[in-house]
């Protein structure tokens, strides 16, 4: 079989040519959702915020001079300041089932990364915990919701056959309008919460949406502090990802939790998944006809993705999160039109936000996998 060629590409041309190449490798399954390319285009573009603190690279793969794989590599230097680490993030991965191809690109990307400092290489992610990530080794037969990653069951084993060792696993929770619920006990329960705690809980203010995306980035971002990967969002980048979410959110979905004085203490956003129309746009593009199912569908979207919820860690001590949960549940079960709502992602090690989601009713349906290997490291040898 002829060798595989790996070509960086960074000019206009080679970006759209990147973007295409899932399209050409997944674009006969019907299970597939293709990404709009404008989005993904966004974010490639040497314009994107991140680019202040970011270094990326990108490679196509090449048989016979057809496109037959693509990889991504990015180094951030504010993620590694944040977390003391040096790291090299693997993402926007695409190839057919071809081990001699995922061992061409791995390599190229890992050894990028490593001659920018970085130690180890994690991903996948399109470029960190800030955008779309995880492989997706559970829950195949749910589609994938709005910014989560979707892929093909064989992408596991190009992965772990080329040195990559898991690191994280992500979980979805899916929870269904006729098993979800509270029970009396449980109401009353969060009643008391939010009595005692002297909080209340509100809707957003789309006439005050940027200092409403301020307040609910700052409690995003003081919340998840902590955790496993994190790092905060700069104010350009959340400026730039709040334009972009304006255009779907429903007011009524986007919640804050704060004191009787108007104090932000946390926040809850779920997002129509608008997913489920894009399989009505085989191409990825919105002109000549694609923004026709999307204008149509958009205000009758049957799911929503509980996409970000935290509360100040000043206030974690006083269960505002299941309170906030409740408070979704509700606004989402008064929508006729929604059946499902997904809850993505969690820490699988966040053993206490696991649980109480589980308590209202929820069931976990996806894994989404993160994958480590030393920087610079070259994959075993594969052929086919």
């Amino acid at each position: 079989m002829p060798a595989v060629e790996i070509r960086r590409i960074s000019s206009w041309v080679g970006r759209r040519a990147f973007v295409e190449v899932p399209f050409r490798i997944h674009g006969g399954d019907p299970k597939w959702i293709p990404p709009l390319r404008l989005s993904v285009l966004d974010r490639l573009s040497p314009r994107h915020p991140a680019n202040s603190h970011q270094q990326t690279a990108l490679w196509i793969a090449y048989r016979h001079g057809r496109p037959v794989g693509r990889i991504g590599a990015c180094v951030d230097s504010l993620f590694d300041s944040y977390q003391g680490v040096r790291w090299g993030w693997i993402g926007f991965f695409d190839a057919f089932d071809d081990p001699a191809v995922a061992t061409a690109l791995f390599d190229a990307a890992c050894g990028w990364a490593a001659t920018l400092g970085a130690e180890t290489c994690v991903g996948p992610a399109n470029f960190t915990t800030n955008d779309e990530l995880g492989l997706m080794v559970e829950g195949f037969d749910d589609p994938p919701s709005i910014l989560t990653l979707q892929n093909p069951p064989y992408y596991e084993k190009l992965w772990t056959g080329q040195g990559w060792e898991q690191t994280m696993d992500l979980w979805g929770w899916r929870f269904e309008r006729s098993k979800v619920g509270l029970s009396e006990r449980q109401r009353r329960t969060l009643d008391r919460i939010e009595e005692r705690a002297k909080v209340r809980v509100r809707s957003i203010k789309m006439d005050d949406y940027d200092a409403e995306v301020g307040r609910f980035f700052e409690i995003y971002n003081a919340a998840w502090k902590d955790n496993w990967g994190f790092s905060p969002m700069p104010e350009a980048e959340v400026r730039h990802l709040a334009g972009q979410l304006k255009q779907i959110i429903n007011p009524a979905w986007a919640l804050g939790v704060e004191t009787l004085d108007g104090t932000p203490i946390g926040v809850c956003l779920a997002l129509p998944d608008v997913n489920l129309l894009m399989r009505g746009v085989r191409s990825g593009r919105l002109f000549p006809a694609g923004w026709y199912p999307l204008l149509k569908g958009r205000r009758k979207v049957t799911r929503a993705r509980v996409w970000a919820l935290g509360v100040s860690p000043d206030h974690q001590h006083l269960a505002l999160g299941p309170l906030l949960y409740r408070e979704i549940i509700d606004r989402l079960s008064a929508d006729p039109y929604i059946e499902t709502a997904e809850a993505s992602w969690t820490l699988a090690t966040n053993h206490r936000i696991n649980d109480q989601i589980a308590a209202m009713g929820a069931t976990r349906s996806k894994v989404w996998r993160l994958y480590e290997r030393p920087a610079g490291s070259r994959s075993v040898p594969a052929s086919r």
